[in-house]
């Protein structure tokens, strides 16, 4: 008995120590639930079957994070869709409808409950109503590995371009605020539509905090109506000195894009890996 339980810690003990991935999808999935939008099984193939940057890139993604999620019934739908063609549990967290006028979106969590612990997950208290859409704050823990990551899901409003401007200067603030909440989970990661390139001097705010923050993936995202990329909006922000488990990123591989673009969305979904053998802060 003495030698089962020994073997049996020492598994215990090597399966622990294990390096993990964790696959995450940033995507704005463009009205989902609107009359046209409504393909469940297209937005979970495209989930599953075609994260990474090409067609021979192996199937699944283990947490996504969606934009432009219109109604609660439709972060359902999208949820069941990534059960039927994954062929794993999932499970998810959608935001009541937000926005300052009667249109209104919602953000939604998605999330393989074999792979990925929700830890918490709540909407930014917008003092002074500085954001048309405040952002969604999401903390997991990676479950192989014990790594925590807090996310900051965030659609900026189009609107103008100072309005624009003024919510990306704004958004330093948010991010200070929750890297700063916790001395032992450091690793905060900014993800979404943020509709301006990585490289525009409004990130500024941003950007010169300290540690430094810096994006992942500015590669054109938006998609026209000709169905070719147009725009850079969608990245992933992060202060690389607490985000040591940074392995990869992209976009996402799309098949036919005038079929994803008239189906689907007119943003294409960004990846991101972080690897890891333990919790690192």
């Amino acid at each position: 008995m003495a030698v089962a339980l020994g073997l049996g810690l020492a598994v215990a003990s090597c399966t622990a120590s294990a390096g993990s991935y964790l696959r995450v999808v940033s995507w704005n999935t463009l009205h989902a639930g609107w009359s046209g939008q409504t393909d469940w099984t297209g937005y979970a193939n495209q989930l599953w079957r075609q994260y990474g940057s090409s067609s021979t890139s192996p199937n699944g993604v283990d947490l996504v994070f969606a934009q432009e999620v219109m109604y609660a019934e439709s972060a359902a739908s999208i949820n069941a869709a990534l059960e039927a063609v994954s062929g794993v549990d999932w499970d998810y967290r959608v935001t009541a409808a937000i926005g300052r006028s009667s249109y209104k979106e919602r953000y939604a969590v998605f999330f393989r409950t074999d792979r990925v612990q929700l830890l918490e997950q709540y909407v930014w208290s917008d003092t002074g109503d500085k954001f048309e859409r405040e952002p969604q704050i999401v903390r997991v823990r990676q479950s192989a590995t014990g790594a925590d990551y807090t996310f900051i899901n965030w659609h900026t409003v189009f609107g103008t371009t100072s309005q624009r401007q003024a919510e990306i200067q704004q958004i330093a603030s948010v991010f200070s605020s929750i890297q700063s909440r916790s001395a032992s989970d450091q690793d905060v990661i900014l993800v979404g539509d943020h509709n301006r390139d990585a490289t525009s001097p409004w990130w500024v705010n941003l950007t010169s905090l300290s540690p430094a923050v810096g994006w992942k993936v500015n590669d054109k995202t938006s998609i026209n109506t000709s169905c070719a990329y147009a725009n850079a909006y969608d990245h992933f922000w992060y202060q690389a000195s607490y985000v040591s488990e940074y392995s990869t990123s992209g976009r996402d591989y799309i098949a036919n894009m005038c079929t994803f673009r008239n189906g689907l969305s007119d943003h294409a979904p960004v990846y991101i890996q972080f690897y890891s053998s333990s919790d690192t802060d």
